[in-house]
């Protein structure tokens, strides 16, 4: 009976994190609208790489901000987890470097210096590190400067490989509440039960956020919410490599690689879609931060999709993923890694050719292109 109890509190908590959280980001996001509006603060399209035609307020990262900070802040317990002053100390940083960039533009290596102090704090302050690979490419624990590092390079890159995916209305947002529910769930089950709420707040701050942002969109996260987003789910992520300890019952994970696994699936489209374009472009002899229209969301537009199919499938593929992880954990985890790898390499070609063919059969059939009779 005391244990049903104590089950039943705890989802009464993980609902309430995220309902109050989507209370406090929907009532916020009007009134950032309507300021937004009021002084012009807006992203201004660009008719070239930017898919938007209209001047849109990209503020939306502030009522995601609230609405994560101060609902994870009531109900994480920091009895058991002692973490969180460090985690709203790095992402504040974030934030604040987000908002700057969104209203006057920030030179970039001050935001990578940004991202550095962010990851650094969680990193060596905090000491949350990705400290073992459980014998990925034959590494087992890392020595602690390794891990640092590691640690360091993985929460910036992956900050800001969601920064780069949103580009498109809703598809960020769309992968981080896939993502954050994953880690919601993942944490109840190893009864995590703070780290949980602090998955669900920001879960619950994100759709709420969705629902104005979906095509066509009223407001964009900006970089003060897409660099928040991405780096707080890297680091929940390494927390769970982390935080479960149990695995006989555990419904979800077998044995530690297959926590490392699943940390990986979550976070497996955002990676892949910025490691792929970053060697694109260095191979190419151009800068891995030269803007350009390489993303896989990009692709799916110029087929045809719009907005909202192009998230459809982008997030349909996530959670398959995220389910094959789940289905291959008990193989060794080099043969999982690589099979997701060159199944999502697979996909990309396809899509790639497909683009290639459609591109080119355009070119052929436009006036310019036609033989004169």
């Amino acid at each position: 009976m005391n244990s049903l109890l104590i089950a039943t509190n705890k989802y009464v908590l993980f609902i309430a994190a995220t309902l109050f959280s989507m209370a406090l980001c929907t009532s916020a996001i009007p009134r950032i609208i309507y300021i937004s509006k009021k002084k012009k603060l807006y992203d201004l399209p660009d008719n070239d790489r930017k898919l938007h035609s209209e001047v849109i307020p990209n503020l939306g990262g502030v009522a995601i901000y609230l609405g994560f900070s101060v609902i994870g802040s009531l109900f994480v317990k920091t009895t058991e987890f002692d973490k969180w002053n460090y985690i709203i100390a790095a992402t504040l940083i974030l934030f604040i470097t987000g908002i700057k960039d969104d209203l006057i533009n920030v030179n970039p290596s001050k935001k990578f210096i940004a991202q550095i102090a962010a990851s650094f704090i969680i990193a060596f302050l905090a000491d949350i590190r990705l400290d073992n690979l459980h014998g990925f490419l034959g590494v087992f624990e890392l020595p602690y400067w390794v891990s640092l590092v590691f640690t360091v390079v993985g929460c910036t890159f992956v900050s800001n490989a969601f920064n780069l995916i949103d580009g498109i209305d809703g598809l960020a947002a769309t992968i981080a509440i896939i993502s954050t529910l994953f880690l919601g769930i993942a944490f109840n089950i190893s009864n995590n039960i703070s780290l949980a709420c602090i998955s669900f707040s920001l879960m619950g701050a994100i759709i709420a956020f969705l629902k104005f942002n979906i095509q066509p969109a009223r407001i964009f996260m900006g970089d003060c919410g897409s660099l928040v987003i991405g780096f707080t789910i890297a680091v929940l992520a390494i927390l769970l490599t982390k935080n479960v300890h149990h695995f006989e019952g555990n419904v979800l994970f077998h044995s530690p690689k297959a926590v490392l696994l699943g940390a990986l699936s979550i976070l497996f489209i955002p990676v892949f879609d910025t490691f792929r374009v970053f060697a694109a472009r260095i191979i190419k002899g151009n800068s891995p931060f030269n803007a350009d229209r390489t993303h896989l969301h990009h692709y799916f537009l110029d087929l045809g999709f719009s907005h909202t199919k192009t998230v459809f499938i982008l997030a349909t593929v996530s959670i398959f993923i995220i389910v094959i992880s789940f289905l291959i954990q008990d193989f060794p985890v080099n043969i999982c890694i690589l099979a997701m790898l060159f199944g999502a390499i697979g996909l990309y070609l396809i899509l790639f050719l497909v683009r290639k063919n459609k591109l080119d059969g355009d070119v052929s059939c436009s006036p310019k292109s036609k033989p004169i009779l």
